[in-house]
């Protein structure tokens, strides 16, 4: 009876920072799950179509992975998504998959990565080890930027942040593109304090379009000018946090926990 696992990532046109991320964390569930054979698939149909259209590559949808999983024969399927919250994607997911149940033995999908305290407090202390969060200086910030939902599920970041302050991170602050808290509400906090430095850290799975363009892009609508235009003095990190071996390993925990239990 074969095992099959598929990694649903929303995707990104980024050839780095996918190769860094999303196929660092299939990297890590194939050196996890040896005996498992492993697929991929993205959810973004406008980041698939760019990605075959720029590389020649084509990457399925979940339609089309499932289907070639069942043609090659895999019985039990576990989905791991590469997405950082409970949201529409992830309902995207959760409805596409439904639809193929009766065709498998086992069909089951995991949790994205923040999906309970326990993923939000230690998801903090990896990026505290990653980015020496407890040691900031009085004068000098980070701001995470996060990519925020208008789903309900967009409430992570908010209580992320308030993970943060339990943990004692004063100087750490989440904002999001497309969610609250929104950049325009950061900003006003932070003209509460008296920081002169601010790093800039994308608060992503991937360093995609996001991070480069509206964090830290030359448009004068970018994070990083609307900060030095308010005299701050700012560093950039370009990294997704998917690329950080600890992030991945959660991704392996909660896959861990969907193979091991019934729910």
């Amino acid at each position: 009876m074969k095992n099959g696992i598929l990694v649903a990532s929303f995707g990104t046109t980024y050839k780095e920072a996918r190769q860094l991320s999303l196929e660092a964390i299939e990297h890590a569930v194939y050196s996890a799950f040896p005996d498992f054979t492993v697929y991929e698939a993205y959810t973004s149909n406008i980041v698939k179509k760019r990605i075959q259209e720029n590389e020649g590559l084509f990457i399925p949808g979940i339609p089309q992975a499932l289907q070639n999983m069942y043609k090659d024969g895999i019985k039990n399927i576990y989905i791991q998504p590469t997405h950082m919250i409970p949201g529409m994607e992830y309902g995207k997911i959760l409805n596409l998959a439904s639809q193929y149940k009766n065709k498998f033995n086992v069909l089951k999908i995991s949790e994205p990565l923040l999906s309970s305290q326990e993923d939000f407090s230690l998801a903090a202390d990896i990026l505290d080890k990653h980015y020496n969060f407890k040691n900031l200086e009085s004068d000098s910030a980070a701001v995470l930027m996060g990519h925020g939902s208008g789903h309900d599920a967009n409430k992570c970041y908010i209580q992320f942040q308030d993970t943060l302050k339990q943990k004692g991170f004063l100087n750490v602050f989440v904002s999001t593109v497309e969610g609250t808290p929104c950049f325009e509400t950061s900003l006003n906090i932070l003209k509460n304090y008296n920081f002169k430095n601010i790093t800039l850290i994308p608060f992503m799975v991937t360093a995609g379009d996001h991070a480069h363009n509206d964090m830290a892009g030359n448009e004068k609508s970018s994070w990083k000018n609307r900060l030095i235009n308010l005299g701050y003095n700012i560093k950039i990190i370009t990294q997704g946090i998917g690329e950080i071996k600890e992030i991945q390993n959660l991704y392996v925990s909660h896959l861990k926990n969907a193979i091991n239990n019934n729910f």
